[in-house]
């Protein structure tokens, strides 16, 4: 892609996937002070106690710019997504008093969500940074909602070109009108639960565009996780996502749309489109299972598809193992206590498949749950990892 002229941006657009139970009383790790990541191969249990921060005056409101962007590579949705979009900028304290450059930190919200959970912008940041916890960085937030409920940040017919807005789109937006350092070593990509997946992927896809990656309870299937996974693990979920295809049958386009948007279940109809999209088919994507005298039967071919957008790891860790050696540093870090069990279960077999290829990384468990937790990870881990593996100046 082209890179363009260094600018600074901060986008604040981070969020959380879900509602979750309250945080725990979760611990954390030091992380390292050296410009260089030493990273294990293990999944490394936390355990420290949290820094309370100060409280700052708020600064004024320009600090933090919610701007309208043009998004042409979601022009060609199904579904309808506007091609312009808002994302948040966090602009750090010494920016508008110099020319200076600053690394980049892009944060991806999880499913349903378009901010940073638990995250005062700009005050906890600013903390971090008057208490010499964190060196100035641009912080920039993508609402990856979209009209369905969740994008998870893939090109698909149905939703849009998502990666492409974010490697295309917003990147070179935020290039073009702040200053960045315009290098791939001084942008950090990170998110949480659906955005841990994006994270993952597009660093893992892109290190020409991004230098180092920290997964917040990504999205992430071992062997099993499809199926563990809460859109298929209880009968009674398949049940009422065929019946609910089956109303949809006979309607017009825009009915169907209207119905997809409104949908129950619409995780399962956001991961469908996105993964196994059917343009050719009024309900727009295709599903997996059908129902048969007391059971299911499964297309394989299609469960294959479903399979392949949080999995498929075993294939991608090698297929894409030059690139991410490439990346300064790549974190995964989840929660013990995780409702979605099979997450935790995703997280230990990446940590298998990196270590197996010999890709330094570091897994990260912490005494938590999904999301309880988020606000604190990302104050006491995420923004100090990336304060030190990226490159400045």
């Amino acid at each position: 892609m082209r890179r363009w002229p260094g600018w600074i941006v901060l986008i604040l657009l981070f969020g959380a996937c879900g509602g979750e139970p309250a945080a725990t009383t979760a611990t954390t790790s030091t992380l390292p002070t050296t410009t260089a990541l030493p990273v294990t191969s293990t999944t490394a249990a936390v355990s420290s106690t949290t820094t309370a921060l100060l409280a700052t005056t708020a600064p004024p409101p320009e600090r933090v710019e919610e701007v309208e962007i043009p998004a042409p590579s979601l022009a060609g949705s199904l579904v309808g997504e506007p091609t312009t979009r808002i994302i948040q900028v966090y602009l750090p304290p010494s920016y508008a008093s110099g020319d200076r450059a600053y690394p980049v930190v892009l944060y991806l919200p999880g499913f349903s969500s378009g901010d940073m959970y638990r995250v005062r912008l700009p005050n906890d940041v600013d903390a971090l940074v008057e208490a010499g916890r964190i060196a100035e960085l641009l912080l920039v937030v993508v609402d990856g909602r979209g009209v369905l409920g969740g994008s998870f940040y893939v090109d698909s017919p149905v939703t849009g070109e998502w990666e492409q807005y974010l490697v295309d789109d917003v990147v070179g937006y935020v290039e073009a009108h702040y200053r960045t350092l315009g290098r791939p070593q001084s942008w950090g990509i990170c998110g949480h639960s659906m955005g841990g997946f994006g994270a993952w992927n597009l660093a893992m896809r892109h290190p020409d565009v991004f230098g180092a990656v920290y997964a917040l309870s990504p999205g992430l299937f071992g062997p099993d996780g499809l199926a563990e996974s809460q859109m298929f693990a209880e009968e009674r979920t398949v049940e009422g996502m065929l019946a609910f295809r089956g109303r949809l049958s006979g309607l017009d386009p825009g009915e169907v749309l209207a119905e997809l948007r409104s949908a129950p279940d619409r995780f399962t109809v956001a991961y469908g489109a996105a993964f196994a999209p059917d343009p050719a088919d009024t309900l727009l994507f295709d599903y997996p299972l059908a129902a048969t005298d007391g059971g299911f039967e499964r297309d394989e071919a299609v469960w294959a598809r479903w399979e392949s957008g949080f999995g498929g790891l075993a294939t991608e860790v090698p297929e894409y193992a030059d690139n991410l050696r490439q990346l300064r540093g790549i974190v995964v870090d989840y929660g013990r206590w995780d409702e979605y069990r099979w997450i935790p279960k995703g997280c230990a077999y990446v940590d298998e498949l990196l270590t197996a290829e010999g890709i330094e990384h570091q897994v990260v468990a912490y005494d938590g749950y999904h999301s309880g937790s988020l606000g604190e990870r990302i104050r006491e881990h995420v923004l100090p990892f990336f304060s030190t593996v990226l490159a400045a100046g």
